[in-house]
């Protein structure tokens, strides 16, 4: 992808991912620094993986999410709209590669890696590295002290305290095994769940 596209897809889903939750932009830039350190010692395909990062929660801004922000920690993966949003983020990304003139296995290809983004078991069995590249950058993002952040402005201050912490701990620090498959995925969560207090919380 030419820095020109680049530049043009991201003012395209900009303006979009303000429409949806708190901070969805700025987690999606993380998300693409996390790509590009994977693509750096790992075998995906860049044009593949950054155009689904920017474009993999575009789906929140189509929907009403208050059961996802209501959710325990826990729970999140279990609720309506965490499923919707995966769907509306697939047919988001599909018009706007096809007004960015994408070419069509290109545009598959992205496509259908968002629609699964947040359903590990589905990411690994479509056996692309590229899609497993994008469920870690997205799920680094879980990680570390801008994530900790990240979390308290979507779902309040008192998201870290209490149950809800220790119910988050349990499942980022059973996450580190079951979402990191690529050497370099795993060795960047275990330092960023260091880094964010994870293993000195019970």
């Amino acid at each position: 992808m030419t820095p020109q596209l680049e530049k043009t897809l991201a003012a395209k889903a900009r303006p979009i991912l303000e429409k949806g939750r708190k901070g969805d932009w700025e987690h999606t830039l993380r998300t693409i620094e996390y790509g590009r350190k994977l693509l750096s010692t790992e075998k995906g395909e860049e044009d593949i993986v950054i155009p689904a990062l920017y474009l993999h929660d575009t789906g929140w801004s189509a929907i009403d999410y208050q059961d996802f922000i209501k959710a325990s920690p826990a729970k999140k993966k279990e609720t309506r709209s965490l499923q919707l949003h995966m769907k509306q983020s697939a047919r988001i990304a599909d018009e706007v590669l096809q007004e960015l003139a994408f070419a069509r296995d290109q545009r598959i290809r992205i496509v259908s890696i968002i629609a699964v983004h947040d359903d590990p078991e589905k990411i690994f069995a479509l056996n692309d590295m590229s899609a497993t590249l994008v469920m870690e950058a997205d799920r680094l993002d879980r990680y570390g002290k801008r994530s900790a952040k990240r979390y308290e402005d979507m779902f309040g201050p008192d998201y870290f305290k209490e149950a809800a912490w220790k119910e988050g701990v349990t499942m980022r620090r059973d996450g580190l095994d079951e979402w990191f498959k690529t050497k370099t995925g795993k060795a960047l969560s275990r330092r960023m769940a260091e880094e964010m207090g994870l293993f000195n919380n019970v």
